[in-house]
């Protein structure tokens, strides 16, 4: 059960308030309150002792985008003005927390998503004035999962995104990754690229939402769904104009739309997709 949002504006900042109903998967008789805010320099000591906790605690899948810092790379971070944290409370300890990078450059952008082929900064849209809200650092202590505190942290930073005149928002799930597949998807983002991460050499999904749009998909509606562990076949997907829309938890499969929105990166992946083939079929050869 997801309690219903209670939003404030305390001292110019958006808090966001609302009830626990499952600590250590385990229903909660009186729920719990928590609130959603801004985080600052001051609580970058928590900041640090919930990176630590979270690391201790990694599922298979999750390693590429939990990194452990420490409280001194937090106070660092504030002293970049393109990112914003926020934070998830239970009275004063913090138990989640996630960031926005604001990018108005493709060089930024790439250093988010990365190697991607599909260029936000060369579109029509906006009038060419596009600024990208990049999401990462998403993480909830493991004791208050099952909560949809991710979803909810999402769905705060579209908001802050809205407010910064923020055209899109994307962020990166590694392909193992099918814990943090479904807030995104719930949120409406579109598993539109794959790439590699250049980091670490592992393969990562690529999302993106377009605030200005509730869907970009196409007028007709096919429909297929694939495993998400099928990597190739997702990859042809994509080439032929598909987008993954939706993730069933269940069953682990992705659900992918048709759409003609993000042609320039499509067209990118027919070309590899073929480039692909062609070193096959010459490393069969020989």
């Amino acid at each position: 059960m997801v309690s219903e949002i209670k939003k404030y504006v305390i001292n110019g900042k958006d808090v966001w308030q609302g009830y626990l109903y499952k600590v250590n998967n385990e229903k909660q008789r009186n729920p719990i309150k928590y609130h959603i805010r801004p985080l600052t320099p001051d609580d970058a000591e928590q900041m640090g002792k919930l990176s630590e906790n979270i690391y201790k605690h990694l599922k298979n899948g999750e390693e590429c985008f939990i990194h452990k810092h420490s409280q001194e790379y937090f106070h660092e971070v504030f002293n970049n003005t393109q990112i914003n944290y926020i934070g998830v409370f239970v009275g004063n300890h913090l138990i989640g927390m996630s960031y926005i990078r604001v990018c108005e450059t493709k060089e930024e952008l790439q250093e988010e998503l990365p190697n991607s082929e599909y260029n936000f900064f060369e579109t029509e849209r906006n009038n060419g004035k596009n600024k990208i809200a990049s999401m990462g650092g998403d993480s909830v202590l493991p004791n208050y999962r099952g909560n949809a505190l991710n979803t909810i942290m999402i769905n705060y930073r579209i908001e802050q995104a809205q407010k910064l005149g923020c055209t899109d928002c994307t962020s990166i799930v590694d392909r193992k990754n099918r814990w943090n597949m479904g807030p995104y998807f719930a949120c409406r983002f579109n598993l539109f690229s794959t790439a590699i991460d250049p980091s670490d050499g592992g393969k990562i999904s690529l999302l993106h939402k377009p605030i200005e749009k509730d869907s970009v998909l196409s007028c007709f509606k096919p429909r297929v769904s694939i495993p998400f562990e099928r990597l190739e076949l997702i990859d042809y997907m994509i080439s032929k104009g598909f987008v993954g829309v939706e993730f069933n938890r269940e069953n682990g499969e992705v659900l992918f739309a048709h759409t003609q929105y993000y042609r320039q990166a499509q067209r990118m992946m027919v070309q590899n997709y073929k480039q692909l083939q062609i070193k096959q079929r010459m490393t069969k050869a020989l």
